[in-house]
């Protein structure tokens, strides 16, 4: 053979390998871009994290039917019991898509319009630094651009109670501080809108919504009440305390802080219901054509170069969905975030898909329950780079929980350590703590406290929050939720004479209310 046809030869095979390669990697690809293959190389994805408990679970879907139900680890490692597709796990802020689809519900129906103003229902309002009530609506409260923060009123609804909502708009005038114009994430209009909600109807959210969402949808695994379920199918929360230590365990949220802009557990197989909702699957006869797409409607428009737990550039907000751009997709997600739980859920409308991620830890699973979305997405269109990002991200996972449980104990150490506890050396007996103990009420808030002695300390409890009271110096305590927790001062005040008197906590101040007067006795009447 000539060297010539030696040369032709040689380039048409190389031509023939490398047209080969291009059609196995033109198929590959076309395989990969599937929902169902990109849900399989997620799942293998998870099997290879190493140390992701207790518990964790990922559902996707599409228009039609489930692609993906993942679960791993335990609902409750007290108990043992598994995590399964039927598990109520809470979801948090989450919770705000389905007010916001509620709220377009009842803007349709006429009980509620998302173009009212917070003047039309609360015409006594006075807000605070020249906020206009007249100004914002419902529309606007529930997109985050109402000028407002109340952080005392939006902690006691997350961790204490919820304040009767005929007191709103009292504690919004006394409460409340303005804040630059725009949009700023918060819990606020949400609980502001449920009060409205409450006033026009005399119901609550949470009855609105299993009446028009969840019963409608047969989401029979889902409620904005835990005393729906039985607990010991519920998913408990957890936080990792180390090698040796283990896990602990955190009860659900009971009812009395189970609110509207973080109040519903759902299994992953009912947020799979929710997301084919979302995607444009079949409509029940309780939700009309069309609403759902106008509570996708953007209704704040978002800085995309600000920081997110997302990681994606997102450039607005839709009444409970951070609408983002993932690599020139459109995205609709939204996280969720409480003391032992991560989760997170996103669909995006032109790639046909959803997926839900759920962990009862926090154990660094706010950074990987993002990534478990991202790297969905990154399978589905196939990025050159996803294999590479799923070596990483396993390689990353427990280092970064390493990394945040060190961090956690540094920093408890840290405020242990603050010059103002005086070395924690004082060490009351009973006597000297009985002196505290008795019932507080607070001054701005409808709230009131109990301290009390519990075992060989004292113990403050103001509805479902709970602190261990540590005694640092004279008067000063360090209040303790958690292991984890850093000491929060609590500083008892005393009177002219020198009587325990109230106590300051957390910016709030708490008065001694009277002895109840002693239970009356009478002899039985002959």
């Amino acid at each position: 053979m000539s060297p010539w046809n030696r040369t032709m030869r040689h380039r048409f095979l190389h031509r023939c390998q490398l047209c080969l390669l291009l059609v196995a990697a033109t198929a590959l690809s076309a395989t990969a871009a599937t929902p169902e293959q990109a849900s399989r190389r997620l799942q293998g994805f998870l099997d290879g994290i190493p140390g992701l408990g207790p518990g964790y679970a990922v559902v996707v879907v599409d228009r039609d039917r489930q692609l993906l139900g993942y679960t791993r680890g335990q609902r409750n490692t007290a108990t043992g019991a598994p995590l399964t597709m039927h598990t109520p796990m809470y979801v948090a802020s989450q919770t705000k898509s389905y007010m916001g689809l509620l709220a377009h519900l009842l803007d349709q129906r006429g009980v509620l319009r998302l173009d009212s103003t917070l003047a039309d229902h609360w015409p006594q309002l006075r807000l605070p630094d020249g906020v206009d009530p007249a100004a914002w609506t419902l529309a606007d409260l529930l997109n985050h651009r109402v000028p407002l923060h109340a952080d005392a009123l939006t902690t006691m609804e997350a961790y204490i109670g919820a304040p009767d909502p005929v007191l709103y708009p009292e504690l919004l005038a006394t409460l409340a501080t303005a804040r630059p114009a725009g949009f700023d994430y918060d819990n606020l209009g949400y609980n502001i809108y449920a009060a409205l909600l409450y006033q026009r109807t005399g119901r609550h959210w949470q009855d609105w919504l299993q009446e028009l969402v969840f019963t409608p949808l047969g989401m029979r695994e889902t409620a904005a009440r835990t005393s729906v379920f039985d607990s010991a199918q519920l998913a408990y929360n957890h936080q990792w305390l180390g090698e040796g230590r283990g896990w602990q365990v955190v009860a659900p949220k009971p009812d009395a802080i189970m609110h509207s802009a973080g109040g519903v557990m759902t299994s992953p197989r009912d947020l799979g219901r929710w997301l084919r909702l979302q995607l444009g699957g079949t409509l029940p006869p309780s939700i009309a054509p069309g609403v759902v797409d106008r509570a996708h409607a953007i209704g704040v428009q978002v800085d995309p170069k600000a920081r997110n737990a997302y990681e994606l550039p997102c450039h607005g907000y839709a009444f409970g969905w951070n609408v983002c751009d993932f690599e020139g997709h459109t995205l609709y997600i939204h996280g969720g975030s409480y003391t032992g739980a991560r989760s997170m859920m996103a669909f995006s409308p032109d790639l046909g898909v959803g997926i839900g991620v759920f962990s009862n830890s926090d154990n660094a699973t706010g950074w990987f329950t993002s990534r478990t979305v991202v790297q969905f997405f990154q399978y589905l269109v196939d990025h050159p780079e996803a294999d590479t990002w799923a070596r990483t991200r396993r390689q990353v996972y427990p280092v970064r929980a390493a990394e945040q449980l060190a961090g956690l104990q540094a920093h408890q150490a840290k405020e242990r350590a603050q010059a103002r506890w005086q070395g924690w050396a004082w060490q009351p007996d009973a006597g000297v703590r009985a002196a505290y103990t008795a019932r507080f009420r607070a001054e701005r808030l409808p709230l009131e406290a109990a301290v009390t002695e519990m075992g060989h300390g004292l113990h403050l409890q103001m509805g479902a929050l709970a602190r261990e009271l540590q005694p640092a110096t004279v008067d000063l305590f360090g209040a303790q939720g958690g292991p984890l927790d850093a000491p929060e001062p609590l500083q008892f005040l005393r009177d002219g004479q020198g009587r325990i008197n109230g106590f300051e906590y957390d910016g709030e101040r708490y008065m001694r209310q009277p002895a109840p007067p002693p239970a009356m006795h009478t002899d039985a009447l002959p």
